[in-house]
């Protein structure tokens, strides 16, 4: 007995809606057994479920099929939850997030956003007021600070350029990757993706964000993956996160930034079969090799 896993998702609550469970199918946020699941993917007894929603990664056995809702407590009778625990409250704070209704950020926003991309420091609007107001006060009896040079805001774009793909080619990815029989599935300027087939059962993107933080980025990647550090090349700040059958690396520069995502292929009783650290290891060469090839 099997039963779709869009109603098998939203009947044990991990969505508000049937049709919001079956948009997270067709974004490809829901894995059945290490898998991409399309929304009509039976679920049998014993299979595992990933769904990735607002930030957070939920991982659950199936240990009864309902497709129809119910209660909270009957519901939590019906599967075994190995989600990793909600991230701290500090590491929810740091994501930026906009109101909903706020509408579109004003030019004083868009500049306090500006300085919150230029670095580490994130200072809020009141600490930048108060060191600008303090560096007015020991400036009155020094005309030292007239002459010095503003400080540039880093704008999106002020990074280097990649050809096409990040000037990758399908038989490098394929070499670098560890991955024989990818194929080029995504082809824009921003974004490239190679997969072994429709499922995307082992898959290698590159995505080009401009103009996009990459603490932001980062954030997001500690809600979702277990282990989330700094990576750098040539001095070039990023961080590499990974889970079991999932490797992504990202490198910054200014308001830009790339990243690189490898997906290790997956059997239904096995998971992925391409170990962690090799699988990290090949997300690596690969991220050199675009990075040092940038113009």
């Amino acid at each position: 007995m099997a039963t779709r896993i869009d109603s098998w998702i939203w009947a044990i609550r991990l969505t508000k809606t049937r049709s919001a469970a079956g948009a997270a199918c067709r974004a490809g946020h829901v894995q059945l057994n290490g898998v991409t699941a399309k929304p009509a993917a039976p679920v049998s007894v014993g299979d595992r479920v990933t769904v990735r929603l607002g930030g957070r990664e939920r991982i659950v056995e199936a240990t009864k099929l309902i497709s129809k809702r119910v209660s909270a407590p009957a519901a939590a009778e019906c599967f075994i939850d190995h989600s990793p625990p909600p991230p701290p409250r500090e590491v929810l704070a740091s994501i930026p997030h906009r109101d909903r209704g706020a509408g579109r950020p004003t030019k004083r926003e868009r500049r306090q956003l500006d300085r919150f991309r230029a670095g580490p420091a994130m200072v809020g609007p009141l600490l930048a007021g108060l060191v600008a107001l303090a560096m007015l006060v020991t400036g009155c009896s020094s005309s030292e600070g007239a002459d010095a040079p503003a400080e540039q805001t880093p704008r999106a774009g002020d990074g280097p350029q990649f050809a096409r793909c990040g000037g990758l080619t399908t038989d490098e990815v394929v070499d670098l990757s560890g991955m024989p029989g990818l194929r080029l599935a995504i082809d824009n300027p921003s974004t490239c993706e190679w997969r072994a087939d429709v499922q995307r059962n082992g898959s290698v993107s590159f995505n080009w964000y401009r103009g996009s933080p990459i603490g932001r980025e980062r954030g997001t990647e500690q809600l979702s993956r277990d282990s989330t550090r700094d990576y750098s090349i040539d001095g070039h700040p990023g961080f590499i996160a990974s889970t079991p059958g999932i490797c992504e690396t990202a490198i910054a520069w200014d308001a830009d930034f790339v990243e690189i995502s490898l997906a290790s292929p997956s059997s239904a009783v096995a998971g992925p079969t391409i170990e962690l650290d090799r699988l990290c290891a090949s997300a690596k060469r690969i991220t050199e090799k675009v990075v040092k090839g940038a113009s």
